[in-house]
């Protein structure tokens, strides 16, 4: 079998030398590629941070955009909500007059009703069906059908607040 040669464990001045230049060769390759390292993380570093700055003044830009709009749109629905307040406001007013009405035409139909009741209980040649009678039955007729529009108008308005 080959013997297996062994370093010796001293070594020469001039091995000494070509290993402190080897390993000052290395050490310098070594500088020179963590600086190059150091300059690449620090424009990466750079970079993102340009990436990083863009982003955010589009979004905060956005952000605003949307911001204005919501805005925009808050007025108006505030001023729908205030337009359509009075609206209610005059619609109530409305709905209150119309019942006032609808009253009173009772209140007149009641009377028409009477009186042609009073003329009715009339005998003998004082019973007689003249024109104040006829004018009478119709305006009982045309006071009944006021009564019902407007108790479909006030049917209509309530549904309409509704």
């Amino acid at each position: 079998m080959a013997k297996l040669v062994t370093r010796p464990q001293r070594f020469t001045p001039e091995e000494w030398k070509l290993a402190s230049k080897v390993k000052h060769k290395n050490t310098e390759r070594d500088r020179a590629a963590a600086e190059r390292l150091i300059l690449e993380c620090d424009r990466l570093d750079q970079e993102g941070r340009g990436t990083v700055e863009r982003t955010l003044a589009d979004v905060n830009k956005k952000l605003d955009q949307r911001l204005d709009h919501v805005k925009n749109w808050k007025g108006e629905l505030e001023v729908k909500r205030g337009e359509l307040e009075k609206e209610i406001d005059a619609t109530e007013t409305y709905l209150v007059r119309v019942e006032k009405s609808l009253q009173s035409l009772q209140d007149n139909l009641h009377l028409a009703q009477t009186t042609l009741a009073n003329r009715e209980k009339r005998y003998d040649i004082d019973l007689v069906h003249d024109d104040v009678q006829k004018d009478l039955i119709m305006e009982i007729s045309a006071i009944q059908g006021a009564i019902a529009l407007l108790t479909r108008t006030i049917e209509q308005i309530k549904e309409q607040l509704r």
